[in-house]
């Protein structure tokens, strides 16, 4: 396994070399513009902006702004290469190459706008000094390859495309690997991780003239070919509009739910389970990366509680496997949203949750079998001092048939960059996750054949952070009879 990295860089080296042949770069400079589309201006270092063409050399200290249609792709002298989407505005704030692992620099600012980029050998030579600084979060290089871009909000979308990142702020740090993203909503709220990547367009180049090969004209000079004429306009008469019905919500009243919020009021946090004994309905909303609606029933389907998110209230999600699943297990969290009563709605906040179809009595372990759990996926915490990671976890369950079990979890946390371990006692009663610690609490289930997967939300102090809440999942890594 470990070979394949290598491979993937020197088969990456050798596309990029392919595409974009070496230059010749002008003493001093930090790189060239490669590629050049529509409206690209630089700001030099010495306040004056002209309009950035091809060729031209770039230096330390100069920033690059594209407008509504432009594009530039710059190449560094180490090999690196950046490309910057439209409207945005781009700094190489100091930029050393000097193939000493102590001198080189490799440090920009993204202002604005939305950029990709490939590492070159400064990021080789030295990791710690290569970093992208955005409004909310610096990234830190681990690998060679990744995209970052704002959305229309103000938040920062950023996602690795090969090997790994680490993307930083006051309120913590995230490491990704190749495919995973995060979300920055502020300065001072830890990444969040999200399956949304990072909102980086990608609009197809203009068309220009082509060389036709070795062909030359009579003095000896390259022939060009002119671009084609575009195709003819056609007007169509555009069919009437198709009136589209409003998704129909898809219910499932087997579900169980575990919820954990926070009184915006009085800041006291409450950790409730919802069971399909109590017939449950969960709104499925999950899988379209809207905020996830729930609510539970009586026997005549009649309204008893009710959860909503409010707003553009959704932080972050994650599923293993899809609702008709039996062991599915669905989790994120809100911001801000309701709990709604006999139709009396409270505000409620740092809202964390977990769904998922319960284990049925008939498949729990055996009485005396013990289950051990590896970390599966989880919610960025919320405490009054802010936000934190999750980065880890483990638990461990003793099953006792129709008695009541028990168990523990270690949770990893990340606040402030430093990590914090924790432990929970939990309290197992047939498919039913509780947790009567002092100053703890815990609400959840465990799904599929033999409890093969576990969730839960949680409430804890750690360091630093106070008080904290938060949703993690596990996956079954063994069960039989525990350690003498």
């Amino acid at each position: 396994m470990k070979q394949t990295f290598p491979f993937r860089h020197a088969a990456l080296a050798l596309i990029v070399a392919a595409a974009f042949p070496a230059q010749a770069f002008a003493a001093g400079s930090a790189g060239v513009a490669q590629f050049i589309a529509g409206d690209v201006n630089v700001l030099r270092a010495n306040g004056k902006t002209e309009a950035l063409a091809k060729g031209k050399a770039l230096e330390s200290g100069e920033s690059i702004l594209t407008g509504n249609g432009g594009r530039a792709q710059v190449r560094f002298s180490d090999g690196g290469l950046v490309s910057l989407q439209p409207n945005t505005e781009f700094k190489i704030a100091n930029y050393v190459d000097e193939a000493d692992p102590k001198q080189d620099r490799f440090l920009v600012d993204l202002l604005r706008g939305s950029m990709r980029a490939i590492t070159g050998l400064i990021g080789k030579r030295n990791r710690e000094n290569y970093k992208v600084t955005t409004t909310t979060a610096t990234i830190g290089i681990r690998g060679s390859g990744f995209s970052v871009g704002y959305n229309p909000d103000g938040s920062l979308g950023i996602t690795t495309e090969l090997d790994a990142i680490e993307v930083c702020n006051a309120g913590g740090c995230v490491g990704l690997t190749a495919g995973e993203s995060v979300r920055v909503i502020n300065s001072s709220e830890a990444p969040a991780r999200t399956n949304v990547r990072a909102n980086v367009p990608t609009p197809a180049p203009a068309q220009e003239v082509a060389v036709a090969g070795n062909q030359t004209t009579s003095k000896g000079e390259s022939s060009v070919v002119p671009p084609p004429p575009p195709p003819e306009k056609t007007v169509v008469t555009p069919p009437p509009p198709v009136v589209e019905k409003p998704p129909t919500k898809q219910i499932y009243t087997d579900l169980a739910v575990g919820v954990v919020y926070t009184d915006p009021v009085t800041s006291n946090v409450a950790a409730e389970s919802y069971h399909p004994d109590a017939n449950i309905a969960v709104l499925a909303g999950i899988l379209s990366g809207k905020p996830v609606d729930f609510s539970s029933l009586d026997g005549r389907n009649n309204v008893l509680t009710e959860f909503r998110g409010t707003g553009s209230a959704q932080v972050e999600t994650g599923t293993l496997g899809v609702p008709a699943d039996a062991d599915f297990i669905g989790w994120g969290s809100w911001v801000t949203g309701e709990k709604v009563v006999a139709g009396v709605a409270t505000a409620i906040e740092s809202a964390h949750f977990v769904m998922g179809r319960p284990t049925p009595s008939a498949q729990m372990p055996a009485a005396g079998l013990q289950g051990t759990y590896e970390f599966a996926g989880g919610t960025a915490f919320s405490s009054l001092f802010g936000a934190g990671q999750l980065v880890g976890g483990a638990m461990t369950a003793n099953f006792s048939g129709a008695s009541q079990g028990y168990g523990s979890v270690d949770l990893t946390t990340r606040f402030g960059g430093t990590d914090y371990a924790t432990n929970l006692s939990i309290d197992i009663n047939g498919s039913k996750i509780t947790s009567s610690t002092a100053g703890m609490s815990a609400a959840g289930f465990f799904t599929g054949n033999n409890a093969s997967r576990a969730a839960m939300v949680y409430s804890t102090s750690i360091e630093n952070a106070g008080q904290v809440s938060g949703a993690a999942v596990f996956r079954q890594t063994s069960l039989g009879s525990p350690p003498s």
